[in-house]
């Protein structure tokens, strides 16, 4: 979508028509997709050429006026009517012929965009486990349960360092001055030099987070790559869907919103619970047995059915490290009264 508006950017600018506002928004996307620039080249050469064919154009005109008064009766028709010139046909031919070609060229942009992103290279954590990876430019990656990261193996090579993250990802990125590093997910995108941070996107889940603990990052939502996000050390963000909130953007019902990030203690310890899972720890603070199902599922390569309607509204807080899931159920129902029934991967709270 956003490309096919730099398309349309991009002619009204060749052509004269673009205003200052859509200058300005031309400006902005093409920062936010770098290689648009290739379109932009094709575009010159496609108008330059139409130009070029126009000016060869013979006098069709005068060519036709001689071919009427050679066969004046063949051409005359009892009721005249107004005819419209050959050259007029042929011009808004050739208009047609150049909304053809931008079609096409758009395609093939799209294409190459496309291309760009296709990664060879992808790495799967699943249920219940962890990895760690250091990419070929040396960034250091910890992939969460259930996740996946797509990049190419050349990402040292590249102009622009970019990866696609599915599920949950810690990333210290290698500094290289004249490299930015890009994740992207389907919600948003996150674009930095080098720095420590975390980046939480489960197409399950209805937030967005991205918590940053060094460096700086600079956010934006994929829906308005126009609008950035400026975050330093020690904050958050959260784009979460469907409610009212901090910024309604057009039609979408979504709230986007930056907070502190809040160390909490237990047992004694303290803990920044949005990045303790790369320490192979699971912390939680006063989170719902609905809110943690998804994540105890993903930890433990579990399914868990809540069968009890009184037990959804558990709250808990707690750490596990080494426990498998009986032992955490265990500890848990020292919390809140209830039972579980475990088989193979399955257990149904009652």
């Amino acid at each position: 979508m956003k490309r096919s508006r730099i398309i349309e950017l991009l002619a009204r600018k060749m052509a004269g028509e673009a205003t200052p506002y859509e200058l300005e928004e031309l400006n902005m996307l093409i920062d936010s997709y770098p290689d648009s620039v290739y379109y932009e080249e094709v575009l010159k050469q496609i108008w330059l050429n139409n130009e070029q064919d126009e000016a060869d154009l013979p006098d069709v005109d005068r060519i036709y006026q001689c071919h009427r008064l050679r066969f004046y009766d063949e051409l005359t028709t009892p009721v005249p009517e107004e005819s419209v010139p050959f050259f007029r046909q042929y011009k808004n031919l050739s208009i047609a012929v150049l909304a053809l070609c931008l079609i096409f060229f758009a395609g093939l942009f799209y294409i190459h965009s496309n291309e760009q992103d296709n990664f060879n290279t992808q790495l799967i954590a699943g249920k219940g486990v962890r990895k760690k990876v250091k990419l070929p430019d040396g960034t250091l990656v910890w992939l969460n349960s259930d996740s996946k990261l797509a990049y190419h193996s050349d990402i040292n090579k590249k102009k622009v360092r970019i990866v696609h993250l599915t599920g949950e990802a810690f990333f210290d990125v290698a500094h290289h001055e004249s490299q930015p590093f890009i994740v992207r997910t389907n919600k948003i995108a996150i674009k930095v030099l080098g720095t420590a941070f975390n980046v939480k996107a489960y197409p399950v889940d209805q937030k967005s987070v991205a918590t940053l603990l060094r460096g700086s990052i600079e956010l934006s939502v994929n829906e308005r790559p126009q609008q950035k996000i400026i975050l330093n050390p020690s904050e958050k963000f959260v784009l979460q869907d469907g409610q009212q909130g901090v910024m309604k953007m057009d039609s979408q019902d979504i709230t986007l919103m930056i907070e502190h990030i809040m160390p909490i203690h237990i047992g004694g310890n303290e803990y920044i619970e949005e990045v303790s899972w790369k320490n192979n720890t699971l912390v939680f603070h006063n989170e719902s047995f609905v809110d943690l199902k998804p994540r105890l599922e993903r930890w433990f390569n579990i399914k868990i059915h809540l069968g009890s309607s009184r037990a959804k509204s558990y709250r808990f807080t707690g750490v596990f490290k080494n426990e498998n899931i009986k032992e955490a159920l265990t500890a848990m129902q020292l919390i809140k009264p209830f039972t579980f029934n475990l088989s193979a991967h399955d257990v149904t709270i009652y």
